[in-house]
């Protein structure tokens, strides 16, 4: 194409031009940007009824994590009430990490509105797979007494006594595995003591001689369980705290 053609072809198009602009076209791109201001301001309506939507949601579970602490912290009040002999430290350190759990719910809670809806999630996952294993922990604590009292009817060859608070120690151990459901980084330890409490269930019925020993070995593979959920905690506040 020629220069002058190219010259020509331009002027036409910019004739083109105006005469749409005064047929109209001014008008068309008013409306046509009205349109989309008007459907730009109902996206961030939308976006901010759904991100209401999340916080409300964000906030129950974090209402569902203070009951679960709570009533946590009130079934350790009465396993000490029961005063069984070698549980005490034990219950000392859940209860004041229990109350380091309650304190930083609280502050997570605070500032939930105050951060990203991503950011608030991960927080209030993380929490809540916290307050999840002290729960566990708990259920522990109270299976691990169930053991220690089978122990003592065992050496008192009161075996039927025995039973049945092994019995006991096995459904509590069964609850503390389900209230971690899909946590599986204690897979292997919860099945070491539901193995040792089988044998010694077994020890018992059969009034075994070495019935005592059977028990004192679901005491120390709780007590391993019990180890690896409190250190994980403490390293959990510990990090937060940094």
């Amino acid at each position: 194409m020629g220069l002058a053609a190219l010259v020509v072809a331009i002027i036409g198009l910019m004739m083109a031009v105006l005469a749409w602009w005064r047929a109209g076209g001014k008008q068309d791109i008013e409306i046509a940007r009205e349109k989309l201001t008007e459907e730009i301001r109902q996206l961030r309506a939308a976006q901010r009824e759904l991100s209401e939507v999340f916080l409300f949601a964000i906030e129950e579970a974090y209402e569902e994590s203070r009951e679960t602490l709570q009533q946590t912290a009130e079934g350790m009040r009465h396993l000490k009430n029961e005063a069984i002999d070698g549980l005490g430290q034990e219950l000392e350190r859940i209860t004041e990490q229990l109350r380091g759990l309650q304190r930083r719910l609280e502050d997570d809670l605070k500032s939930a509105r105050n951060t990203t809806l991503a950011t608030a999630q991960g927080l209030q996952r993380s929490l809540r797979r916290r307050v999840r294993r002290v729960q566990a922990r708990g259920s522990l604590l109270y299976a691990k007494g169930a053991a220690m009292l089978a122990v003592r009817w065992a050496r008192k060859k009161e075996f039927l006594r025995a039973e049945k608070r092994l019995d006991e120690a096995t459904a509590l151990l069964a609850l503390a595995r389900e209230t971690l459901r899909a946590d599986h980084a204690y897979d292997e330890q919860f099945e070491d003591v539901k193995r040792a409490l089988a044998e010694a269930t077994g020890a018992v019925r059969g009034q075994e001689q070495d019935v005592p020993q059977r028990i004192e070995h679901v005491l120390t593979e709780t007590d391993k369980l019990l180890g690896a959920l409190e250190t994980e905690e403490r390293q959990a506040a510990d990090k937060k705290a940094a």
